[in-house]
């Protein structure tokens, strides 16, 4: 069933809830002797608009406002990407895709590759030091727009030069029944940054898995609920399904982090669809609530204890992360667990082989919406403002998206690659080698939504699988009404974003310690007051208040 989200306009009609425009304040991060000598230059004034910039470009004879080159003579941008750390990337130079796409747009490019995990330290050294890169490349990671973009004005408004010169994106944008950029709009009704999405048409993150040979090999019924699990769980760990005379099977296998295997993708069994980075989630009536408080948190605490207690759940739980965990779904001695998908996950002879989608027969699980994230950003310095735009869209031209993304055409029997098929859409092979790779794989640029990828793109094995689990619990009505991907569209200003981070790391730190104290010791009358009672002094009231005051603005169909 077709999902409504806002439109554009919707955004745009209440963001003003929330910022205050640029044209209200003197840009921080850069003044108009900044870049005065640019022939492309959008940012110099606060009040000077990206189609100003357009005018001054289309008398400099070295730009081409269409075809290729973009440039006549050669020009040299410098680009800060982000990767994951777990890529290792080949120089930059050999890469044969970006090879092309010098020799296409003429735009030679000095590239700064930095892990994820060094990314915000160097993000911030260089927006401190003045000296930006031309262009930032963060679909990997991310940038602050409220801090950078409306506040100090770093990074520019990019809305009219989308227009003006990427036509691929803006035709895949303008093809969806739903805007899927209105997620970029920032509190001053402006968008700072190109999208990245990778569509695969799915509404859940995380889904239920269950050991199926161990239920035949115990001759246990699937359970259909909380209850029923546990008495299951209780048989997995005692009856030694696997036949090995051992009592080693791991009943339960989860970590306390807030990955896909972590505890928070559990607790939609007890009704609570947490959000991936906060502790709250609207409901039904499209009301922001706190989950900690509620008495299902502390069922499922409750639930959690006895399990540990009962050495149904792994005992290293408090310690192990997704890594480890990783490690353990692959060996396959698992009964029960939470993941994205079984196929491509790193474990298809461990629980894949062994493993289904349990449907429990309630459950409230995060809704995930399709749609993008930040991806690229141009900086106020930036002295080719237009031609970085049209070289941005020249890596989103289909064939040069995929072999940035997947690896060079023809090369899928190598294990990496893409190609045609006979009907002319692209069929991708990724073979998850830690080797150094000649692309940048999920770090690119790209900017798929679902009609566009739908009429390109045939969606391998493990993509349909998902798609499929998906269905199957919408139709179940397991996934939340609303999902909380509106909390991060929320028309809050900078300001309140920061004060968000503050209570939010108070909040995070607080229910972790007592999640690990609950799940060890158990949960009494006073334990839980005291829990529930900390809250208040942390500001937390207000936190949900100024979620839902965004949120009572939104129309979120």
């Amino acid at each position: 069933m077709k999902r409504r989200m806002l439109t554009r306009r919707d955004f745009l009609r209440t963001a003003a809830v929330g910022g205050t425009g640029l044209a209200a304040m003197g840009l921080v991060g850069c003044s108009s002797s900044d870049s005065s000598t640019s022939t492309t230059d959008s940012s110099s004034e606060t009040e000077t608009s990206s189609s100003d910039s357009s005018e001054e470009t289309a008398e400099n004879s070295n730009f081409n406002e269409t075809g290729y080159p973009i440039v006549n003579e050669p020009i040299t941008l410098n680009v800060m990407m982000a990767i994951r750390d777990q890529d290792s990337l080949t120089n930059t130079d050999e890469m044969p895709a970006l090879q092309r796409l010098e020799e296409q747009t003429n735009i030679h490019v000095e590239w700064e590759i930095i892990k994820d995990s060094d990314w915000d330290t160097k993000l911030n050294l260089a927006f401190a030091s003045g000296e930006y890169p031309d262009i930032i490349i963060c679909c990997s990671s991310s940038v602050d727009d409220e801090e950078y973009g409306v506040t100090q004005g770093i990074v520019i408004p990019l809305d009219d030069l989308i227009n003006q010169h990427m036509p691929n994106y803006t035709s895949r944008r303008d093809a969806e029944e739903d805007d899927p950029t209105v997620s970029l709009i920032a509190s001053d009704g402006q968008v700072y940054s190109v999208g990245y999405l990778v569509g695969q048409n799915i509404n859940t993150q995380q889904h239920f898995f269950i050991n199926q040979d161990w239920l035949d090999a115990l001759d246990l019924d699937t359970p259909d609920n909380v209850d029923d699990m546990t008495d299951v769980l209780r048989a997995f760990a005692n009856n030694d399904p696997n036949g090995n005379g051992d009592t080693d099977e791991v009943a339960l296998e989860m970590d306390m982090d807030i990955g896909f295997y972590g505890i928070r993708y559990m607790l939609p069994l007890f009704g609570l669809p947490v959000d991936p980075d906060k502790w709250i989630y609207i409901d039904d009536e499209k009301q922001v609530q706190f989950a900690p408080v509620q008495d299902k948190f502390r069922e499922g605490m409750e639930w959690f204890h006895t399990l540990y207690e009962e050495g149904l759940l792994d005992p290293e739980v408090f310690s192990q992360d997704g890594t480890t965990i990783g490690t353990k779904l692959a060996e396959g001695n698992v009964g029960f667990f939470a993941a994205w998908r079984l196929l491509a996950m790193g474990f298809d002879d461990g629980v894949a082989a062994n493993s289904v989608l349990w449907t429990p027969d309630s459950a409230s699980l995060y809704r995930y919406l399709e749609i993008a994230t930040d991806g690229a950003y141009i900086t106020c310095t930036n002295q080719y403002v237009a031609e970085s735009m049209r070289w941005l869209d020249a890596m989103l031209e289909t064939e040069m998206m995929f072999s940035l993304h997947y690896g060079e055409e023809g090369t899928a029997d190598q294990g990496s690659g893409w190609e045609y098929d006979e009907n002319g859409k692209i069929n991708s092979t990724v073979d998850g080698t830690t080797e150094t790779e000649s692309w940048f794989g999920s770090n690119a640029l790209f900017f798929a939504p679902g009609i566009y990828i739908s009429e390109t793109f045939n969606m391998p094995e493990q993509r349909i699988e998902k798609t499929e689990y998906c269905d199957l619990y919408d139709e179940a009505g397991l996934i939340q009404k609303y999902s909380n991907d509106y909390l991060d569209m929320a028309p809050l200003t900078s300001d309140q974003l920061a004060s968000c981070t503050l209570v939010e790391t108070d909040i995070k730190n607080a229910v972790a310690e007592n999640m690990t104290a609950f799940i060890k010791d158990g949960v009494t009358d006073d334990s839980w007051n005291t829990f529930v009672t900390m809250f208040d002094n942390m500001g937390v009231a207000d936190y949900v208040q100024m979620y839902q005051d965004a949120i009572d603005t939104m129309d979120l169909g």
